[in-house]
């Protein structure tokens, strides 16, 4: 049983990025990121971890998706609520 698009939109940005990553870099079967779907309902954590446990992916890919990530701060910034006021002093007069 392959992926279908509507479990992919159900998965966190995080793990969404680490499958476009995957895809990148021909690392996973179709039938591996399913069983790992499959079982991230059941345990609910990161799919990237997921993916280490059960073999799928090594440590060097782990480490190079996570330096692609945005450091803490940035991930904040870009995931932290906007209000209104935050939206308009974005907007350039």
């Amino acid at each position: 049983m392959e992926p279908t698009a509507p479990d992919l939109l159900a998965l966190s940005q995080s793990d969404r990025q680490f499958c476009q990553f995957a895809e990148q870099k021909h690392i996973l079967q179709p039938k591996q990121l399913a069983l790992a779907l499959k079982i991230q309902k059941q345990q609910r954590g990161p799919l990237a971890l997921i993916l280490w446990q059960l073999g799928f992916v090594g440590l060097q890919h782990l480490a190079e998706f996570w330096e692609r990530m945005p450091s803490g701060a940035e991930l904040e910034a870009l995931t932290a609520p906007r209000t209104p006021e935050s939206v308009n002093e974005s907007i350039p007069s």
